[in-house]
């Protein structure tokens, strides 16, 4: 397939999120990006499709073209995947339906990765949890977030696919794009990712294409820090062990990292679970990290999405 190069594709997969998705699309709405025609597309996972109203209303109104596809197989990898089937641009932005984004976002993203002749490049997202008043969220929002120290440049690492550019148009892309066997349990982008990686493709941090991730109260829970973090754990050491035996050293040394990890914060979190220090959430999802890594295989993946 050949994509224009002077189109730049904004891709949102959705799944019975019709509220944020419209909060989203009203924060990236009349996007310009300097020497490109930016479109808007959208797949909606809900077999049932429940955006299908908002956007219809939306899209009565909106200054920037949007494009809306139903992918009715639920799936994480299903719902990106037909976005970019239906993405014309060799330029793409990924962003979440329950992100929102910086007025300038979509230029300051794709042009500072252009700057820096990236394959891929990231920018922070900011958690904003549901309610300021309880104490838990300060010390849940960290573990919501992705923000790095970087300074905009290039690095070494990817990221997400929240608040990410692709460039479709250098290294060799899988085809799918997104492994469908990923669907449920997430970890289709560190996929993508290693896959470019392995190509040498250059990675840029781009500190001031800022978006925020609005975290609904249903995920404000002790269990889904646990369930997110552990996945989140389990990614590096997953993926030495799909290089085999040649992965196997980093197997071991991101489990004992895990070990680690399970010591150190199995002590915080314990003295600050004692003390009543709502602090004790953040240990509690750094222990889940450490767990992760140690207990890796895919039967104990959690289900994250589509479910």
């Amino acid at each position: 397939m050949k994509f224009d190069p002077k189109i730049l594709s904004i891709v949102i997969p959705t799944y019975k999120r019709p509220k944020p998705l419209i909060r989203l699309l009203k924060s990236i709405d009349g996007s310009k990006v300097e020497g490109f025609q930016v479109e808007i597309v959208v797949a909606d996972n809900d077999p049932k499709a429940s955006a299908n109203d908002v956007l219809t209303e939306f899209m009565k109104t909106n200054k920037t073209p949007l494009t809306h596809v139903h992918v009715p197989e639920p799936g994480v990898s299903n719902a990106r995947n037909g976005a970019l089937d239906a993405a014309k641009g060799r330029y793409i932005l990924f962003i979440d339906d329950d992100m929102e984004a910086d007025k300038d976002w979509a230029q300051t993203l794709a042009l500072g990765a252009l700057e820096w002749d990236a394959t891929l490049a990231f920018g922070p997202a900011i958690a904003v949890m549901p309610n300021a008043d309880n104490p838990l969220y300060e010390y849940m929002q960290p573990l919501f977030s992705r923000v790095r120290d970087y300074k905009t440049g290039l690095i070494d690492e990817g990221i997400a696919t929240g608040n990410c550019f692709l460039d479709r148009g250098k290294e060799s892309l899988p085809e799918p794009v997104f492994d469908p066997a990923l669907n449920h349990s997430g970890g289709e982008d560190d996929a993508l990712f290693n896959h470019l990686i392995s190509q040498n493709a250059k990675i840029a941090w781009i500190e001031k294409a800022v978006t925020l991730e609005h975290v609904p109260v249903s995920r404000a829970t002790k269990r889904y820090v646990w369930r997110r973090n552990f996945a989140f754990g389990q990614a590096p050491t997953k993926e030495a062990a799909e290089n085999g035996i040649a992965g196997l050293p980093k197997v071991i040394m991101w489990m004992l990292v895990g070990i680690a990890q399970i010591g150190i914060y199995s002590l915080f979190w314990l003295m600050s679970k004692l003390r009543k220090d709502p602090k004790s959430v953040y240990h509690f999802g750094r222990l889940a990290q450490g767990v992760g890594k140690f207990f890796w295989t895919d039967r104990l993946s959690p289900k994250l999405y589509g479910v």
